[in-house]
């Protein structure tokens, strides 16, 4: 992984960093509240040898410098802290009074700093000061002469001290520091370590980078309709159609294969939606459910499941008995029909290469919508039937491998990929995006883009139509006027 890797799988998971953050954070809070204050207080000993010659006090200094190392251990033994103990009357054993007490000698030096620590300032400081005055009386004891001369060694009290005033623990900066500190490690580190395991497409930029792939559109799920309006859902869509006319050089193509690896893609709500958005600029479109296996294009629309594709695609009804209108009239859908015995020979059929160019020369897109292409052959079949096709990958589900294993599927039958669309996350990083005029400029966004498109210079739709729109009302077929 490299720096930009990190950045991004901080980005994208930048909620889990956040609570970790202020669990972190609130962690600290607790221990500061949580926790037993203590205090620290101090006392100090200068140790020095006998009065003597200038020479004498040079060498005694340096014996006394290597004499303090020792005194720090004696300061915290039972000798001098059970003198500690009967003075102070305290209930406790010499081993537990010294858990409390720590003794140092400052380097180059002759002092010994005694620091003691304690629920209670008072206490803390009273019990300082009686060990350094009882470690005066053992020093004197030990280091004094046989014959009764004075000892060679003396320890004096340096000074008086006062008890401290604010405690020494808990510290809320050093706390809530580390709290920051800790919450932010294990975020980014669990933020990095998912992204690095994590071997699901997410964003826009994977489609590029993984797939080779242009994105064509993001589309948010269903649910953000209810929660935000119809506007951003709305104007997703209306990019995805836009870029969809610019696939190819004549507009739109005659059929696109709505395709993707899985069943978990939304591949028949996309297909919906984008007959929807085509239909709203005025084309004719006509929807067709190839997922005989599958089928839920009924279940989406209402309509009715049968007579359906399977049923003409076995000559057993009429194409115009099958075709019903939806969306206000503007949408011809043919739904699954009844369950064959065999989906795939009859997706496979050259009838259905004929019906899809039937239907291509009666509007102005077919959107086809597939069964999955990786656990079935149907998909890829259709694929070479139609002028392109719309991969399909849902965000944070569908793995690279089977992405690209689709992608390998559907290069072995030749089909055109148009592009890909990202379902099941927000519009974001391609809502700036318009297709050019046909100048090279870049037209203004407009917030309520219905109006009628006009197809892209190339595609001739002035040319008579043989057959016309299926009318299912009339069990006939309408010329259609092109316009």
């Amino acid at each position: 992984m490299d720096f930009h890797d990190y950045v991004e799988a901080v980005r994208r998971r930048w909620r889990f960093v956040t609570v970790c953050v202020l669990l972190g954070l609130a962690a600290a809070a607790a221990a500061t509240v949580l926790l037993p204050r203590t205090y620290t207080a101090t006392a100090q000993l200068f140790i020095a040898t006998r009065d003597a010659s200038s020479d004498d006090a040079y060498q005694g200094g340096l014996f006394t410098q290597q004499r303090v190392k020792s005194y720090t251990r004696i300061v915290t033994s039972p000798a001098v802290l059970d003198g500690v103990i009967s003075e102070l009357d305290l209930k406790t054993s010499p081993g537990r009074l010294a858990e409390k007490i720590s003794a140092q000698a400052p380097l180059d030096t002759t002092l010994v700093d005694i620091r003691v620590t304690d629920a209670s300032a008072t206490r803390a400081q009273t019990i300082a000061d009686a060990t350094a005055v009882q470690f005066t009386k053992y020093l004197a004891t030990i280091e004094g002469s046989s014959a009764g001369s004075p000892p060679l060694v003396k320890a004096s009290v340096v000074g008086g001290n006062e008890p401290p005033s604010t405690p020494t623990s808990p510290r809320p900066t050093v706390n809530f520091a580390l709290g920051l500190l800790a919450g932010l490690a294990i975020g980014v580190g669990g933020a990095v370590l998912r992204h690095s395991l994590d071997t699901t497409l997410r964003s826009v930029d994977d489609i590029g980078t993984r797939l080779g792939l242009n994105a064509l559109g993001v589309v948010p799920p269903p649910n953000e309709r209810r929660r935000h309006g119809s506007t951003r859902r709305t104007e997703a869509l209306d990019q995805l159609r836009a870029r969809l006319r610019f696939t190819t050089d004549s507009g739109f193509p005659g059929s696109v294969l709505i395709a993707g690896p899985s069943p978990e893609e939304g591949r028949t709500q996309t297909a919906v939606d984008v007959a929807s958005s085509v239909a709203r600029t005025g084309k004719q479109v006509v929807l067709v459910e190839a997922d005989l296996r599958r089928p839920r294009l009924a279940a989406e629309t209402g309509l009715r499941p049968a007579p359906g594709l399977a049923d003409v695609l076995g000559a057993d009804t009429p194409l115009h008995e099958a075709v019903q209108i939806w969306g206000e009239g503007r949408i011809r859908v043919l739904t699954s029909g009844r369950a064959p015995v065999d989906p795939g020979a009859l997706i496979s059929s050259a009838h259905m290469a004929q019906l899809v160019r039937t239907l291509e020369k009666e509007a102005d897109l077919v959107v086809i919508d597939s069964p999955p292409l990786l656990p079935f052959a149907d998909a890829a079949a259709l694929a070479s039937v139609a002028q392109g096709v719309l991969f399909v990958v849902r965000a944070g589900t569908t793995r690279r491998d089977d992405a690209r294993r689709a992608l390998e599927t559907l290069a072995a039958v030749r089909a055109e990929v148009l592009g890909a669309v990202l379902t099941g996350t927000h519009a974001a990083g391609l809502t700036d995006w318009q297709p050019p005029d046909e100048s090279g400029r870049e037209p203004p966004r407009s917030r309520t883009d219905h109006a009628p498109e006009h197809e892209p210079p190339g595609r001739d739709r002035s040319v008579p139509v043989t057959g016309g729109v299926i009318d299912a009302r009339g069990g006939r077929f309408l010329a259609r006027h092109h316009g």
